[in-house]
């Protein structure tokens, strides 16, 4: 295989290099006094949080960061100890857990919860909580 040559790139001043991204500018970044007009099933939730972490004090961040350190205390109690299992699968299992945990947008380890859940073992909700996103809302 032979690689190809490398393309140079046009020799431009900032003047002209401002002038040809001046379209993209104007396309991507909102003038002052337009609002956001898209349309979206999804609103952006960011903004709203946003403006809510900065009205609160730092009292209530505290409080805030208390409650979800005992919500996840919490389920950390409810669940119990969590352990790392081993078992040997034919690939064609595995990989079909996978696909299908990716198909619905979850993990495999998430997915194999509610299969066992359905086959009537003891799985509770708190066992679907991922405690690392708990410590992210707030």
């Amino acid at each position: 295989m032979s690689k190809s040559a490398p393309l140079a790139l046009p020799d431009l001043d900032d003047t002209e290099f401002a002038a040809r991204l001046r379209p993209l500018r104007d396309a991507v970044i909102p003038k002052a006094g337009q609002t956001d007009n898209r349309i979206s099933e999804y609103p952006d939730r960011r903004k709203d949080r946003l403006t809510d972490i900065s009205k609160l004090g730092h009292a209530n961040v505290r409080k805030s960061r208390l409650s979800i350190a005992e919500r996840i205390e919490s389920i950390e109690q409810i669940r119990g100890p969590k352990r790392r299992f081993e078992f040997l699968i034919p690939v064609r299992v595995g990989e079909a857990l996978a696909t299908d945990a990716a198909g619905r947008g979850q993990s495999a380890a998430t997915r194999l919860l509610e299969v066992l859940r359905d086959a009537g073992y003891p799985v509770i909700p708190e066992d679907f909580v991922d405690l690392r996103k708990e410590k992210g809302r707030g």
